[in-house]
């Protein structure tokens, strides 16, 4: 397939658009569950669950408007797999201090450190497609247990149906939560929380920029594709080692081939142009508000970034998919596999912050370095 230049101008304006609000919140997703667990703060993971209900209604717009078909939505095989690249992940991305968007946005922030745990997870996508055959993939195929996939829009009931009630029972909960004054005052609150200049502002509300984040993956997958970070990454790993090995190296990888199938050569498409603008989206983000620093990390915090960075990367390719993929696009098409990933995720964050760090130890102190 080739790609014309506009499908690039497009690809480029929603990676900008993500960077940009996702450091407008800082919003990551290791740190919701992180946080939540730790000292029970829900400002984040109130961001992710508004995130999570805008893609199930923009999906179910989509999809009733015809401008998409269900074959449009992202599956994947289900199985044991999905659970375990989870929990890997949550392991990883907890070590390593940031999400798969968590890290993009925070490397366009200046922090040195999470460039390192960029470049480690980029190598282990490379180090799993080097491993995929025959061992990976004589490993995680015994573990399937639906070969294609399987998204919920499948079941005979309108599209909109099963997005709507479960809205609708998230509504409900936050309402007997909080009351249906205190639900309104949320909704007034994300809305009108501004400061003069809003770009020159150094955070904007946590819940207005899940709804924007997902008001903009609800028109990429209407007019481009589906939201990813980890595939495309790996992409520009392959190309970065065509250039050093030629690019017989990814031909004659059945992993990395099988990922340029519809590319007319080893090369950047749309997806990897997304993923490049959204740490410039980040950076531009934290120019404007004044946010924008090199920081270097501690030397202590070295090999979290290069192990946390490698774990994401091989297991974003056994779950596969990172939080992006699984939060946004699997739960708004009504993903099997996504749900069984999000609880190997949460499971691994538990792992770690309750067994590994001792809550609540360095790992969740705020600093420069670290940026959480």
């Amino acid at each position: 397939m080739a790609y014309t230049w506009d499908v690039f101008l497009l690809a480029a304006f929603f990676g900008f658009a993500y960077g940009f609000l996702l450091q407008k919140a800082d919003f990551c997703f290791v740190a919701s569950i992180r946080d939540w667990i730790s000292v029970r703060d829900t400002r984040i993971l109130n961001g992710v669950l508004v995130l999570m209900a805008t893609a199930l209604l923009g999906w179910a717009i989509v999809l009733t408007t015809g401008a998409k078909g269900i074959a449009d939505v992202w599956t994947v095989p289900i199985g044991g797999a999905n659970l375990l690249g989870g929990i890997l992940f949550g392991i990883g991305m907890t070590i390593a201090g940031g999400c798969g968007s968590g890290t993009l946005y925070r490397c366009g922030m200046g922090y040195v450190q999470f460039w390192i745990v960029l470049v480690f997870a980029i190598a282990g996508n490379l180090l799993f497609a080097l491993l995929y055959d025959p061992w990976g993939r004589d490993a995680i195929e015994p573990m399937t247990v639906v070969d294609s996939g399987y998204t919920l829009y499948s079941l005979p009931l309108p599209v909109y149906a099963i997005p709507l009630a479960i809205v609708v029972i998230m509504v409900g909960i936050a309402i007997a939560r909080f009351g249906i004054r205190g639900f309104a005052q949320g909704f007034k609150s994300a809305l009108t929380d501004w400061e003069g200049n809003p770009f020159k502002q150094s955070h904007w509300d946590i819940r207005l920029v899940a709804f924007l984040i997902g008001v903009v993956a609800t028109v990429q997958f209407a007019l481009m594709s589906n939201v990813g970070i980890t595939g495309p990454e790996t992409r520009i790993g392959a190309v970065a080692v065509a250039q050093l090995l030629g690019d017989d190296f990814v031909f004659n990888n059945t992993y990395l081939n099988a990922l340029f199938a519809d590319f007319p050569k080893v090369g950047l498409g749309p997806e990897e142009t997304l993923v490049i603008f959204l740490v410039i989206g980040s950076m531009s983000a934290a120019l404007l508000s004044g946010s924008f620093k090199i920081r270097l990390p501690r030397k202590s915090r070295l090999p979290a970034a290069i192990f946390g960075g490698l774990l994401m990367g091989v297991s974003s390719r056994i779950a596969p998919g990172c939080n992006i993929a699984n939060v946004i696009t699997g739960v708004g098409g009504l993903s099997i596999s996504s749900v069984l990933v999000l609880v190997g995720m949460i499971v691994g964050i538990f792992i770690v912050v309750a067994y590994v760090f001792k809550m609540p130890l360095m790992l969740f102190q705020k600093d420069d370095s670290f940026g959480a």
